[in-house]
């Protein structure tokens, strides 16, 4: 945030130049504005408030660099110059040296403690260090000098989501509503508050609101339609939904191929390419609609994450599978081609209700070799105990809080006899595994040469081997209900952006091999974790 400077008294004779190009640039006629102030300048080359006026011209020109060097000179003339330092920490952090700019903001508060902007530049600066606790405690200080200042308000609410505190960012963003009434932000951002939480009927009601304002505001739109989703109104889901492609953050991501929308009509023998978006688990979940392209006679080339693509190319055999590339590999711009659409934007033609689910047993198939070997030393090691994968981890940073079970809450489960557990999580959690043989005196085995992250092939040949697989929501689950295998999902509370679960339901339309496991409390994974381990005790009876 630039802090301009204040207005110039009024002269007695007219404005003077200095008076002019600040006029100037306030109605963003930059040229005119720099060429006022260098007509200034050499009548009084030293003149603080002329430096960082210039510094405010090419900042706002795109030159931060001359601006950097602009507001340099104008604290080099006046030391207690409060908003050049200001500006200069501004123009510091757009070049990316944070901590520099992290200490020419100190050196401004150190001359004017109580200046709301000023605070608030800091806390933006500390939460780029990382360092949020410090940056949550100067927008607190911020909003407490600026209590009629919305902006204020509405930084704090960012940063107290940001930490997961919600109910605190609530707080935030209502304060900010009550300021200002009309701002569509402030209302989409309410919204977003309460569907973390799974208040979705208000949520729906805040982003109503935050449209009925604004009707192009794009990202309330995209998040009432995973409301939508989450709820069960596929059909109206899935169109509001396509509005993420108007966010700022989706819109970057956006593959934009010299194509036409497909629309949902044939293509008169003509192929489709298909493209995929989000993470990998998004990419599997959605994946189970390619073979419907298929039933309805649509043939495709499908572009895919790099580490899917073997995965993929021998579930679709009929389904030329390419890898996502810069720049996009040659087979997506065939003339064969007619038109294009994002894995997630098939669902509005092939998922508009429950009933156009086809309850496939299993759509991914592992490598058959991969899966003979792996078993074979699975039983070396487990002999006639019954094989289950675990995955208690999320690495997601917006859900990881929230979604994950600590692994020493699994002591029930871990302690059952007759099981082999498996281990399923991603990255290095030799600490926690550990921890548990130390305290439970269970080992968990853990396949060395297996990396989920890199390896999804032989990932997916390691979960086809399994009995059963029991993980909270992440691509592990999707990996093992789209092979078909028996996998239990354990479902933190707050579900709201976890749309693919819906609400209520305990089994999925994506994966009929699959149960969900819901906390019925946030937080509280405990009574989950003893209706899981009351489940398996039952399976083991069977056996």
């Amino acid at each position: 945030m630039i802090i301009k400077a204040p207005p110039f008294p009024q002269p007695q004779t007219g404005p003077s130049l200095l008076e002019t190009a600040q006029n100037r640039l306030q109605v963003g006629d930059v040229t005119q504005a720099e060429y006022c102030c260098r007509r200034f300048l050499p009548d009084a080359p030293a003149n603080p408030e002329a430096l960082h006026l210039l510094g405010l011209i090419a900042f706002q020109a795109g030159d931060t660099a001359r601006a950097l060097l602009a507001f340099g000179r104008a604290v080099a003339v006046r030391p207690d110059h409060v908003r050049a330092h200001a500006n200069r920490a501004g123009a510091l952090q757009r070049l990316g040296h944070h901590e520099a700019a992290h200490q020419a903001c100190l050196r401004a508060l150190a001359l004017d403690p109580a200046l709301p902007a000023l605070q608030q530049n800091l806390g933006a600066l500390l939460r780029e260090l990382g360092r949020a606790e410090q940056a949550l405690k100067a927008f607190r200080r911020s909003a407490r000098l600026a209590p009629q200042n919305g902006a204020a308000f509405h930084a704090l609410g960012n940063a107290l989501r940001g930490m997961g505190r919600l109910d605190e960012a609530m707080e935030a963003y209502q304060r900010l509503i009550s300021l200002h009434p009309a701002a569509a932000t402030a209302h989409g951002n309410l919204g977003v508050m309460l569907q973390f939480q799974g208040r979705l009927v208000e949520a729906s009601a805040c982003y109503a609101r935050a449209l009925a304002i604004d009707p192009s505001y794009a990202e309330a739109r995209s998040n009432l339609g995973l409301v939508q989703l989450l709820t069960g109104d596929l059909a109206a889901g899935w169109v509001n939904h396509a509005a993420r492609w108007e966010t700022g953050d989706r819109a970057a991501s956006r593959r934009d191929f010299p194509l036409p929308a497909w629309n949902g009509a044939p293509l008169a023998g003509k192929k489709l390419l298909v493209w995929g978006e989000l993470g990998v688990g998004d990419e599997i979940l959605l994946a189970g609609m390619v073979p419907d392209l298929a039933e309805r006679g649509i043939g495709c080339v499908l572009e895919t994450a790099p580490r899917l693509v073997p995965l993929f190319a021998r579930s679709f055999p009929d389904v030329e599978v390419v890898p996502r590339t810069a720049p996009p590999d040659p087979a997506t711009g065939r003339a064969e081609l007619a038109a294009h659409c994002a894995l997630g934007d098939l669902g509005r033609r092939l998922r508009p209700d429950f009933d156009s689910f086809p309850r496939r047993p299993a759509y991914l198939a592992a490598d058959p070799e991969k899966v003979r070997v792996l078993r074979a030393r699975y039983r070396a090691e487990a002999g006639d105990n019954l094989l289950v994968g675990i995955s208690w981890h999320s690495a997601n940073p917006d859900h990881r809080d929230f979604k994950s079970a600590p692994l020493e809450l699994w002591q029930p489960i871990l302690e059952l006899p007759g099981i082999t557990f498996v281990d399923l999580q991603y990255g290095d959690r030799s600490a926690e595994l550990g921890a548990v043989r130390r305290k439970f005196g269970v080992t968990i085995l853990r396949d060395a040469l297996i990396d989920p992250l890199a390896d999804l092939d032989g990932f997916a040949a390691q979960v086809a081997t399994l009995d059963l697989v029991i993980s909270i929501s992440n691509t592990t689950v999707h990996v093992a209900g789209a092979l078909g295998i028996p996998v239990w999902t354990l479902l933190a509370r707050q579900t709201g952006f976890l749309w693919c679960w819906f609400t209520e339901r305990e089994d999925s339309p994506w994966y009929p091999s699959m149960r969900l496991y819901r906390q019925r409390t946030a937080g509280d994974w405990t009574p989950v974790l003893e209706r899981v381990r009351g489940n398996l005790a039952r399976l083991l009876a069977a056996r």
